[in-house]
């Protein structure tokens, strides 16, 4: 089911993009193919492996339907779902208390979500995550992450 699913989020996203690359315009009439004509042509393509992707996943869904539904667990569901409010919590928090504290707070609610009890490497990985990331993007790529409002701002800028 996970396929399916997977295969129509892309199918829709990639259809979208398609969708506005028609949009784009054409400002130079002696090329053949335009500003948008490369996007186009991959995008039609990957919109067509997606169908048929999707068609093939769904024929196999069908035909092992019996033994999916067996794996799905009540404690597989919690994991996905918890998962997903965590991501949606932290893209809300993102922009006010900014990236370092967004994720010192998400690692480790998804590695409890996740079933993950020792201390030791909660711990560990709670420490050691904001601060690769923050080195590696906001450092070392000098790409820029959100800093947050208020106070939040004014470590972030002692951080990074």
């Amino acid at each position: 089911m996970g396929g399916i699913i997977f295969n129509f989020i892309l199918l829709v996203v990639f259809s979208v993009f398609l969708k506005m690359s028609f949009d784009i315009e054409d400002l130079r009439e002696v090329d053949p193919l335009g500003a948008a004509g490369f996007p186009k042509i991959i995008l039609i393509l990957l919109v067509i492996f997606l169908l048929i992707s999707l068609i093939n996943t769904i024929k196999e869904y069908v035909k092992n339907k019996d033994e999916n539904m067996s794996n799905i667990s009540k404690k597989s569901i919690f994991m996905v779902v918890s998962l997903v409010i965590l991501i949606g919590l932290f893209i809300l928090v993102l922009d006010k208390i900014g990236f370092f504290f967004s994720i010192l707070l998400l690692t480790p609610s998804i590695l409890l979500a996740l079933g993950e009890r020792k201390r030791l490497v909660l711990i560990l990985l709670t420490i050691f995550t904001p601060i690769v990331f923050t080195i590696l993007f906001g450092v070392t790529l000098s790409i820029p992450l959100p800093r947050g409002i208020g106070i939040f701002m004014e470590i972030s800028r002692l951080i990074y």
